[in-house]
């Protein structure tokens, strides 16, 4: 009876692994169009800075919530593009502006750093073998 509990025990270990297993995000990504550019915004997940949620902003209008291991993108006409966030800490606000050329993919890196009350958002723009590798961790 005892090895009988440990299969079920091992079986159940096993399929709740694989439901919690990342998915191979890469392939859901959009393709930048061929008459304009794709930024995408992305975090990752990561235990430091958690619970910050910050929305991210562009001259046409909010975005989205970047949270913890998520992923926002935007398809772009070619020119100079900026986004802002601003984040509960007193110092919590951050830009970056984008050069966006027709069928180009951009990668900005979402991430908390120390702040008070709470962490403070930043951004980073990303080479795309570095974004990939951290975006398949999403």
């Amino acid at each position: 009876m005892q090895i009988k509990i440990h299969k079920a025990f091992l079986v159940f270990i096993v399929i709740a692994s694989s439901a919690f297993s990342p998915a191979v995000l890469t392939a859901s990504l959009p393709a930048a169009k061929p008459d304009q550019g794709l930024v995408i915004i992305y975090r990752v997940s990561a235990f430091k800075g958690k619970a910050v949620r910050f929305n991210v902003n562009h001259a046409e209008g909010t975005l989205g919530q970047l949270l913890s291991g998520t992923y926002l993108y935007k398809h772009l006409e070619p020119g100079a593009h900026s986004f802002f966030v601003q984040g509960v800490s007193l110092d919590g606000q951050d830009s970056i502006s984008v050069n966006v050329e027709a069928g180009k993919t951009y990668y900005i890196k979402g991430e908390v750093l120390m702040g008070w009350p709470a962490g403070r958002p930043k951004f980073r723009q990303m080479s795309e073998s570095e974004a990939l590798a951290d975006l398949e961790n999403l």
